[in-house]
């Protein structure tokens, strides 16, 4: 599902006079069945763009367009859309209510143990990597990742084409925070979702998506394919964007030596490399 702004602008309150924009002219198009990460420094924009996209907010002035859904029209049936686009937000979890898995991803309706709701519940287990043994057992014995992959499902039970996430991988520990990637990549890969990240976690990013967009003070800095925005280190940091590590670190190493270890997708990637190197200039 593409995602289209052309010539948005916002303001909270843009009927005052000298208000602040919190998003300035944004002009972007997120290609569909990709993944999408969209960064920027508290305050840049992010939190406003992601409500834009969930419908919540209106632009100013500019047209949003989502798949077949125009967002700035008057006629924007909100309860179609919402079928199509999915919003999980930081720490889902906590908002769990449901005394089983099967409730919690059904909104709470009890499930017959023959039904159609009860086959959408173990499909969306199984999106996630979850087995149907999940439906009976309470969400709150879950460890945090298997309880992340459970608010995700309930999103995915109207299997909407586009996935759209804030802060994901936010009070996941270091193995739950990999499990979630690999799901991210095989929504993508597997069943087709378009998928949008609003994070801090540029080392997440940076292993995952296809294309960033970098936000400052309500204006887009920089977008584009991952490669070509984070080798302008020295831009990001102008702007106040995070780099992931790995290409700080590359960065470090090309600006000492000379040498170009090319795309390497994380820290674990570049210690090979570095040790790779090492080995070589030394048999030689």
């Amino acid at each position: 599902m593409e995602v289209i702004f052309k010539d948005v602008n916002f303001s909270y309150n843009y009927k005052l006079k000298n208000e602040k924009m919190a998003l300035k002219n944004i002009n972007v198009k997120l290609e569909s069945n990709l993944i999408h990460g969209i960064i920027g420094s508290i305050g840049s924009g992010k939190s406003t763009m992601l409500e834009l996209m969930n419908g919540i907010l209106k632009p100013n002035t500019g047209k949003i367009k989502i798949g077949k859904y125009n967002l700035s029209g008057k006629n924007f049936n909100f309860n179609k859309y919402r079928k199509d686009v999915g919003l999980v937000y930081q720490f889902p979890e906590k908002y769990f209510f449901g005394s089983t898995v099967g409730e919690e991803i059904s909104f709470n309706k009890k499930i017959p143990s023959s039904s159609n709701i009860k086959d959408k519940v173990i499909k969306a287990l199984k999106m996630v990597g979850l087995d149907q043994t999940y439906v009976n057992r309470s969400p709150f014995t879950l460890n945090s990742g298997e309880k992340r992959r459970v608010a995700i499902a309930s999103v995915l039970i109207s299997n909407p084409k586009l996935l759209i996430m804030d802060e994901p991988t936010i009070g996941l520990d270091n193995n739950s925070k990999k499990m979630l990637m690999k799901l991210l990549e095989k929504l993508k890969t597997k069943y087709s979702k378009t998928i949008i990240i609003v994070t801090h976690d540029v080392d997440m990013l940076y292993e995952i998506v296809d294309n960033i967009v970098v936000l400052n003070k309500g204006s887009i800095v920089i977008a584009g394919d991952k490669l070509s925005v984070f080798k302008n280190v020295s831009l990001l940091n102008q702007n106040c964007a995070p780099v992931p590590n790995v290409v700080r670190m590359e960065k470090l190493i090309y600006d000492k030596t000379g040498i170009d270890l090319g795309y390497l997708p994380n820290m674990n990637s570049l210690v090979r490399a570095i040790k790779k190197e090492w080995e070589v200039m030394h048999h030689e």
